[in-house]
């Protein structure tokens, strides 16, 4: 073989580096050596992919057309997230992981492309209230009326700003949606689309394919082949690859296997992964990791995630009634205290099928999480769950024995098939250590949010490498509407009164300020629920007298 096509040369380990544009002259060269020497030339995709690279320069693409709330609040990585997606048309897989606002990259894309909406967006159907909580946030200019949040397969779509609909529902409303004619497109958790021969993945190809802009969001791009990522590559770059069996030949180490008297195509390992990495990155995705970007990221982020009403039964008629006793004003002490804790007890199973759908969605996952919650009720349907969809996990609660904790602690630190650690809030909030996740996720909601910054803490302590986030399930329309704005305003005393740097009005749920838009207690209270912010006062008093140096303590020491 001619010296002159040689661009690198490394004789020991037998590699030698050819520069592309000889890609042609080298095949050629290499016919001559048969049968001694055997040449695959590269495929169609990749020449032509890398022979006419998409260049950019950040610095040259301008984001001052994107809605100031969301600008001013972009990380250095998210800002090149959007760049990135704007050089590539608005064509993007972002693969982010969790934790590191891919719902802020994609609300960002959205602003920058507003002359094309209406837009739609797609996710799991325990995220879709989460996302219309996010889009009031992020995007002030539309109010609750501009969007339509798709809950049942009757619900009429609507002409306004956004639709949110559930990947269960594509198919039965993909009619209505086409006709929409989406020119901007957002895939939330894109991996639920990763069977090209499933329902709901042929109800979004047409959505998918008809958008001028599509922006695709996963931590887990595949789960666990390289042919998971066909459908939503495809989906991208509809013209990169002709045939699914082209991606699957070159990089899911293809079989034609011989069943019987049938042959079928065997598509589920990997080659060339190396090749593929090159090819996404220059072609459609953007991934970073949070080791990549810690330094940028704050060392705790929380979020409240609103759970899907329509799970939620706030129709039961024992959460009515509790409801209605807790309002009552004729009653004080520990009756008074009794019936708050009734309504908070009926809560938790008004909000049960919402939070097991959340869980069933999240463990899809590989992300290893802390699941805290209060009642044994709870405890048990959260289980239940786990059990069914045979995710491994340890169970700390108040019948936990001493001696086992240590045990499950380990298993859980060290075994790669223990993801979750279910657990009690108040049996399992101080004394163990659980770094190994960096999520922590409460199924309920704790009056003490002294308590619940303590159990936030099995994760964010010293051994924790990467940045924690926290969510907090809230349900509309329970004692929830109380206790999320309850704790954000009482922690702050403590933090006036130096007892700690918790604050859960960093949250992502803070108040939004501008008049059009609700403000968090307006967006979970009903005006039925109005009655008194002093609901579940008795309550946090008796929690704050516990702590020594309680200012409220000491006051009433000294007025006896």
């Amino acid at each position: 073989m001619h010296k002159s096509l040689i661009h690198e040369k490394n004789a020991t380990a037998r590699d030698w580096s050819f520069d592309l544009a000889e890609h042609d002259k080298l095949v050629r060269a290499a016919g001559d050596l048969k049968p001694e020497v055997e040449l695959t030339p590269l495929p169609r995709w990749i020449l032509e992919t890398f022979r006419s690279p998409k260049v950019y320069n950040p610095s040259e693409i301008s984001l001052e057309d994107i809605e100031p709330k969301i600008l001013d609040n972009l990380m250095p990585f998210q800002r090149e997230g959007i760049q990135y997606a704007i050089s590539r048309g608005g064509r993007v897989l972002i693969a982010d992981d969790m934790g590191l606002g891919k719902t802020i990259q994609a609300l960002g894309l959205a602003s920058y492309f507003r002359a094309a909406w209406p837009f739609l967006v797609v996710a799991p159907s325990s995220m879709r209230y989460s996302w219309e909580s996010a889009i009031l946030r992020w995007l002030p200019s539309l109010t609750a009326q501009d969007i339509t949040t798709v809950a049942t397969g009757k619900d009429f779509i609507g002409s306004g700003s956004v639709v949110i609909i559930s990947y269960d529902l594509l198919s039965k409303k993909s009619s209505e949606l086409m006709k929409k004619k989406f020119n901007l497109v957002i895939m939330d958790e894109s991996h639920c689309i990763k069977n090209d021969k499933s329902v709901r993945t042929k109800a979004a190809e047409p959505l998918m394919r008809g958008s001028r802009y599509l922006i695709l969001l996963t931590g887990t791009p595949a789960l666990s082949r390289p042919m998971e990522l066909y459908s939503q590559i495809s989906a991208l770059l509809p013209k990169l690859f002709k045939y699914s069996r082209d991606f699957g030949f070159r990089y899911c180490n293809g079989q034609l296997k011989k069943i019987g008297m049938r042959e079928i195509y065997d598509f589920s390992g990997s080659s060339n992964m190396e090749e593929l990495s090159l090819l996404l990155v220059e072609s459609c995705m953007i991934r970073r990791l949070k080791s990549d970007v810690l330094q940028q990221l704050p060392s705790k982020q929380r979020c409240m995630v609103v759970l899907d009403p329509t799970k939620v039964d706030v129709n039961n008629k024992t959460i009515m009634e509790k409801e209605l006793a807790a309002q009552r004003t004729n009653v004080t002490g520990m009756e008074k205290r009794g019936l708050l804790l009734e309504w908070y007890s009926a809560t938790a199973q008004c909000k049960m099928a919402a939070v097991q759908d959340y869980v069933r969605d999240l463990v899809t996952g590989d992300a290893k999480f802390l699941l805290f919650c209060h009642h044994q009720v709870m405890m048990a349907g959260l289980a239940e769950v786990l059990e069914s969809t045979k995710t491994g996990f340890i169970r700390i609660d108040g019948s936990t024995p001493s001696e086992l904790r240590k045990t499950y602690v380990d298993r859980f630190q060290t075994s790669p098939s223990c993801q979750v650690a279910l657990l009690s809030i108040t049996a399992a909030n101080s004394g163990i250590t659980l770094t190994a996740a960096s999520l922590v996720v409460f199924a309920e909601i704790y009056w003490n949010p002294g308590i619940l910054t303590q159990a936030e803490d099995r994760a964010h302590r010293i051994g924790q490498t990467d940045s924690v986030t926290v969510q907090y399930l809230v349900a509309k329309g329970t004692a929830d509407d109380q206790l999320w704005p309850m704790i954000q305003k009482k922690l702050d005393v403590l933090n006036q009164a130096g007892l700690t740097k918790d604050n859960f009005q960093d949250s992502e749920s803070k108040v939004l300020m501008d008049k059009a838009q609700k403000t968090i207690e307006d967006f979970f209270t009903t005006e039925n629920d109005k009655a008194s912010d002093d609901m579940f006062d008795e309550e946090w008093e008796l929690d704050l007298a516990i702590l020594d140096e309680s200012p409220l303590k000491k006051q009433k020491t000294q007025d006896s």
